[in-house]
C-alpha cells in the first residue's frame, strides 16, 4: 500500500482533511503525525525552556519511521515554515520519503520555498486534485515533472508548472477525513470544524485571499459555495457518528450570500440543531439575518473592524467596510444575545495616539463581548507588505525575514517599527478590559489620558486571563488549546 503521511503542528487542518479524503478515495493509505508544539507557538505561547521539557519530537519521529511513508506532506503557513523545514530535514534523514510543502506560504513565495534543502515538491493553491495526481505518478513511477499546481526540484533543476482552474463544484469533493485527526488524538473530538465555502469575494491587503486573488485572477478567485444539501448531509452524518457538542464554521465570510444562508439556516435548524459559531462580514448583517442565525443555534459571531480610520481601512487594508454598518452589526448581534468578537489591528507604523483613542471611543459606544486586538503582522506576497516596503516602513532585510518565515514580531508581540510613544500597549490593555468595565469607568480611563498609567502585563498572560473570565459557552479555539496542553502535558509528566 502506498503511504502518504501528514505532519501537522498541534491544530486540526481542514485542508489536510480534504486532501486525505481525496487520497483515500483514490486508494492511498494516509496517516497523521501530530507535533503538539507545546510552548513553541510563534506569536502565542513561546518558551524554549518549557518547549524542551514538553517536546514530543523523538516519539513522533519514531512513529513516522515505523510507518515508513512514501510521501510526507506539510501544510505550511509563514509562522510554521521554519518548524516544517526542521522536521523535513529529520524526516529525510530517517526515511526514504519524498517531502511536499503546500499551503499559503509556498503559494506566496514558491521560488523561496522550493529552494529549501529538504523540499522535493511544493503545491501552489488548491491541492485536492494535484496531490492525488502527484501520488499516482510517484506510485507508478511515471513522469511527475508536468503536474499543474506542483513544482518539483530534481538534481538542482526546478520544474515550475502553472496552476489548474479552481474547483468550481465543491460538492464533488469527498467530505473531510475527520478520522485522520480524531484517531490521532482525542483532543479534536469536542467540536466539529466545517466549511461551507472556499475563497472570499474580498481581497483585504493583509489576508491570504489577497495572494490567491493574484494567483488565480480576481474574477476566478471569487467565493465558491457548496450546496445546502451537501453541507447538511456532512453535518448530519457528523452528528450521528461523532456526537460533537457544537459546530465551528471556518468560512472567511459565512454571510456573503444572504439567500443561500437563509435556506441553509432553516435546514440546519431542522436537521442538525447544534450550537455554532461563524465569521461574518459586518456590512451584510441585518436584523433578519441575526434573528435567523440566533434561531438556528448561533452562539458566537466574529467580524473585523481592523482600524478605526475608514480611509486607512479602504486604501491601506483594501477593506470596503462602513463604520456605521460595523457599529450596527455589533449592536444588533449583542441585542439578540449573540456573543460578539471584534478584531482590530494595532501597531501600524503611522499610528497615532489620537487614532487609538478614537478606536477606544468607538468600542465604548458599540461594545463587543471581546475585543480581539492583534499587533500588525506582515505576510509574504500580500499587498500590505508591498505597501510597507514601498513606504519605507520595512527594509529589504526585514522583507527577506518575512519571506523566510523568521520574523519575530506581530500577532501578540508588538512590531519593532510601530509608531513612537502612541501608548498602544496601554490602549490594548484597556481594550481587553473594556468588556468588564462600566461605561463611566471607560470614560474615566480615557479622560485626561489616564490609560497611559495602566501597567502593561505580558500579552499572553493578559490574553489568557481575559478569555478565562469572558468567553462564549462554545469556543473551539479555547477548548482545543486548553485540552491540547492538558492532554499532552499529562502524557509527558507520566512518561508516555
Amino acid at each position: 500500500m502506498f503511504k502518504v503521511a501528514f505532519l501537522c503542528p498541534g491544530y486540526e487542518s481542514l485542508g489536510v482533511e480534504y486532501l486525505s479524503g481525496s487520497l483515500r478515495q483514490n486508494g492511498f493509505d494516509t496517516r497523521l503525525f501530530l507535533d503538539p508544539i507545546l510552548f513553541a507557538e510563534t506569536g502565542f505561547i513561546d518558551n524554549p525552556y518549557l518547549a524542551g521539557i514538553f517536546s514530543f519530537r523523538s516519539k513522533v519521529l519514531r512513529d513516522i519511521k515505523a510507518y515508513s511513508p512514501d510521501i510526507v506532506c506539510f501544510s505550511v503557513i509563514s509562522d510554521n515554515f521554519q518548524w516544517a523545514c526542521r522536521w523535513a530535514e529529520e524526516v529525510k534523514a530517517s526515511t526514504a520519503a519524498r517531502v511536499v510543502f503546500g499551503g499559503i506560504h509556498p503559494t506566496s513565495v514558491p521560488d523561496k520555498v522550493i529552494q529549501a534543502e529538504p523540499v522535493d515538491y511544493i503545491c501552489l493553491g488548491e491541492g485536492d486534485e494535484a496531490v492525488v495526481e502527484l501520488a499516482q505518478a510517484v506510485r507508478s513511477g511515471q513522469d511527475d515533472t508536468g503536474i499543474r499546481n506542483i513544482w518539483k526540484k530534481e538534481q538542482g533543476r526546478i520544474f515550475r508548472n502553472p496552476v489548474r482552474p479552481l474547483i468550481a463544484d465543491l460538492d464533488r469533493l469527498p467530505f473531510p477525513d475527520k478520522e485522520l485527526f480524531y484517531n490521532a488524538q482525542p483532543v479534536f473530538r469536542k467540536g466539529y470544524l466545517a466549511m461551507t465555502s472556499r475563497g472570499c469575494a474580498y481581497s483585504c491587503s493583509y489576508c491570504c485571499n489577497n495572494v490567491y486573488h493574484d494567483l488565480y485572477g480576481r474574477k476566478e478567485a471569487l467565493i465558491r459555495r457548496r450546496s445546502v444539501g451537501n453541507v447538511v448531509e456532512e453535518l448530519v452524518k457528523a452528528r450521528q457518528r461523532y456526537a460533537p457538542r457544537y459546530i465551528a464554521f471556518a468560512d472567511d465570510c459565512f454571510n456573503n450570500d444572504s439567500f443561500w444562508l437563509s435556506v441553509f439556516l432553516r435546514e440546519y435548524r431542522d436537521k442538525v440543531s447544534l450550537p455554532f459559531s461563524c465569521y461574518l462580514f459586518p456590512d451584510m448583517v441585518d436584523e433578519a439575518q441575526v434573528l435567523a442565525l440566533k434561531e438556528a443555534g448561533c452562539c458566537k459571531v466574529q467580524f473585523g473592524l481592523q482600524v478605526i480610520s475608514p480611509e486607512k481601512r479602504r486604501l491601506v487594508l483594501g477593506r470596503p467596510s462602513s463604520q456605521d454598518k460595523i457599529a450596527r452589526a455589533i449592536d444588533l448581534c449583542r441585542r439578540h444575545g449573540l456573543f460578539v468578537v471584534c478584531d482590530s489591528i494595532l501597531g501600524f507604523p503611522d499610528e497615532t495616539e489620537a487614532e487609538l483613542e478614537e478606536l477606544a471611543r468607538f468600542y465604548m459606544e458599540h461594545m463587543p463581548d471581546h475585543c480581539e486586538n492583534f499587533w500588525l503582522r506582515y505576510y509574504p506576497g500580500t499587498a500590505l507588505t508591498a505597501w510597507a516596503l514601498k513606504q519605507g516602513y520595512i527594509d529589504h532585510k526585514k522583507h527577506e525575514l518575512i519571506e523566510s518565515g523568521t520574523q519575530s514580531f506581530g500577532l501578540l508581540k508588538r512590531p519593532e517599527n510601530a509608531a513612537g510613544q502612541t501608548y498602544s500597549r496601554q490602549i490594548r490593555m484597556l481594550l481587553m478590559l473594556f468588556p468588564f468595565l462600566s461605561y463611566n469607568a471607560k470614560c474615566w480611563w480615557l479622560t485626561n489620558r489616564r490609560y497611559r498609567h495602566i501597567p502593561v502585563l505580558p500579552s499572553m498572560l493578559m490574553y489568557i486571563l481575559v478569555r478565562l473570565f469572558r468567553h462564549p459557552p462554545f469556543d473551539l479555539n479555547i477548548d482545543r488549546t486548553r485540552d491540547r496542553y492538558g492532554y499532552f502535558m499529562r502524557k509527558r509528566l507520566v512518561g508516555v
